[in-house]
C-alpha cells in the first residue's frame, strides 16, 4: 500500500465559538498511534476532528501534520480538505449507494496508479475481498464499515480520524475491525484520533486515552490509569462507577498506592 512507516506527528491548537455558548478551546500533540477521544455527547469531540479535516475552521489557532502547516490564523494558511491527506471515517459510512464497493473504495484513489492491485490488496486486508461487485445495500453493516474504511486507508492517509466507527456493530465485527486497524496502525505509524463512547473499544485499542468535558481536553494518559482511578467525578461517571461517595482527602500515599 506504500508509504510505510511514515512516524507522522500532528500539532493542534485550535479554539472555536459556537453561537449556542459552546467553546473548543484545545491544544495538544498527537504521535504515531491511537489517541482515544472519550467524553460524553457534546464535549467537543467531533469538532475537534472536523477542524482538523478542515471541515470546521477555528477562530484561532495552528494545525501542523509532521512539518506541513494545515491551517494557522497568524499566517493566514487555510489547506482545503482534500489537500490534508486526511482519511476520515464516520459512523454513518457515507458511502455512495449507486457504485459498486469496488468504485466506493476506487473513489479515495483518484487517478493514482494499478486501482486493480491497490483494490486486491485493500479488500484482502479489510477481509472483503468477493464483495468488490456489491452495492453497500447488498452488504452487511460491518461490511459497509469496512468498505468505508478502506476508502479512507487506500489513499495513505497521513492522518486517520475516526468518529465512533463502530457504533452499532456487533461485537464480533467490533472485535474484526480493531484487529484490521491494529495491524494497519503497526504498519503506518501515523496519528490515529478515535472518538468513542464505548469503554471497551477505549481498552480494547488502548494506546492513549483524552478525555474531553466543555470543549477542553481534562485528562490525559493510558485507559486503564485514568478509567479506574479516575480524578474527576464526571470522569467516574463515563468510566461506569455506580456508587460515588463524597469524601474529605486527610493524606495521600501515592507510593503505596492510596
Amino acid at each position: 500500500m506504500g508509504d510505510l512507516a511514515l512516524a507522522m506527528i500532528l500539532r493542534a491548537k485550535v479554539q472555536k465559538k459556537f453561537e449556542s455558548g459552546f467553546a473548543l478551546d484545545v491544544e495538544k500533540e498527537f504521535g504515531p498511534g491511537f489517541h482515544v477521544l472519550f467524553g460524553a455527547s457534546g464535549s467537543g469531540k467531533t469538532t475537534l476532528l472536523d477542524c482538523v479535516a478542515g471541515l470546521t475552521k477555528p477562530d484561532n489557532g495552528r494545525i501542523v501534520l509532521e512539518e506541513r502547516t494545515l491551517f494557522d490564523t497568524l499566517t493566514n494558511v487555510d489547506e482545503p480538505t482534500y489537500r490534508r491527506r486526511v482519511g476520515y471515517v464516520l459512523q454513518g459510512q457515507a458511502l455512495f449507494p449507486h457504485l459498486t464497493v469496488r468504485d466506493n473504495i476506487c473513489f479515495g484513489l483518484g487517478d493514482k496508479g494499478d486501482q486493480d492491485a491497490i483494490v486486491e490488496a485493500i479488500t484482502r486486508s479489510m477481509e472483503i475481498e468477493g464483495l468488490e461487485d456489491r452495492r453497500p445495500a447488498k452488504l452487511s453493516a460491518g461490511q459497509r464499515q469496512r468498505v468505508a474504511l478502506a476508502r479512507s486507508l487506500v489513499a495513505n492517509p497521513h492522518l486517520l480520524l475516526m468518529d465512533e466507527p463502530l457504533a452499532a456493530l456487533d461485537a464480533n465485527t467490533k472485535s474484526t475491525i480493531i484487529d484490521v486497524l491494529l495491524r494497519w496502525n503497526e504498519e503506518r505509524q501515523v496519528p490515529i484520533l478515535y472518538v468513542t463512547h464505548d469503554r471497551e473499544e477505549a481498552y480494547s485499542l488502548g494506546e492513549r486515552l483524552i478525555v474531553m468535558e466543555e470543549g477542553k481536553i481534562i485528562a490525559t494518559g493510558d485507559p486503564q490509569q485514568v478509567l479506574t482511578s479516575p480524578a474527576r467525578h464526571s470522569i467516574a461517571q463515563l468510566a461506569g462507577f455506580e456508587n460515588l461517595l463524597e469524601c474529605e482527602i486527610m493524606s495521600e500515599h501515592p507510593d503505596q498506592g492510596t
